[in-house]
């Protein structure tokens, strides 16, 4: 059955090449807000895909701990939330994207290693009319789990459960056209 949804997507993104995406083919830099990663975002088309990255924090989170009183709020303390996403656009309408692809959301403090979650990314983008203007929204569905070190160990952690966890993950956001 996996085999069969692969080979779908696989079918589905090839057959589209004729629609390519419109509505953004320059820069873009905005922010996002989301439950662990809301911060500034920049999204690249580099000819048929597009890579969005970002630099955030994990304000719900955060919001959680102090809404509590929690004093075990220290271990995000020190992290930054990085995000990455590499999609494929497919239009749906002159200022509307689709993208689909492949994205991550890690937490390091860029000096002892990484820990995120990696998965499906669905992204929705509307821009409006005759403005530099553009509002989004970016669904994650994690698949894995993962751990690298600075010192060069890496594990993936895979669970059933791990689609949940883009509850948490998933973004809105606004962009503005350079």
């Amino acid at each position: 059955m996996k085999k069969i949804l692969i080979l779908s997507l696989v079918i589905l993104i090839c057959s589209t090449g004729f629609i390519s995406a419109g509505a953004n083919d320059s820069l873009a830099i905005g922010g996002q807000l989301g439950f662990l990663a809301s911060g500034v975002v920049v999204d690249v088309p580099l000819g048929t895909l597009d890579i969005q990255a970002g630099l955030n924090y994990p304000l719900g989170f955060k919001y959680i701990e102090w809404a509590t009183d929690s004093t075990e709020g220290s271990f995000f303390v020190p992290f930054f939330v990085v995000t990455g996403d590499i999609t494929y656009p497919i239009s749906l309408g002159e200022n509307f994207d689709l993208k689909l692809g492949v994205g991550t959301l890690g937490f390091t403090d860029f000096k002892e290693g990484i820990f995120g979650a990696l998965g499906l990314a669905l992204k929705g983008e509307y821009w409006i009319p005759e403005k530099d203007t553009g509002i989004f929204v970016n669904v994650n569905t994690p698949m894995a789990a993962y751990v690298a070190s600075s010192e060069g160990g890496f594990q993936a952690i895979w669970h059933p459960l791990m689609p949940l966890v883009g509850f948490a993950t998933s973004t809105v956001g606004v962009l503005y056209r350079l």
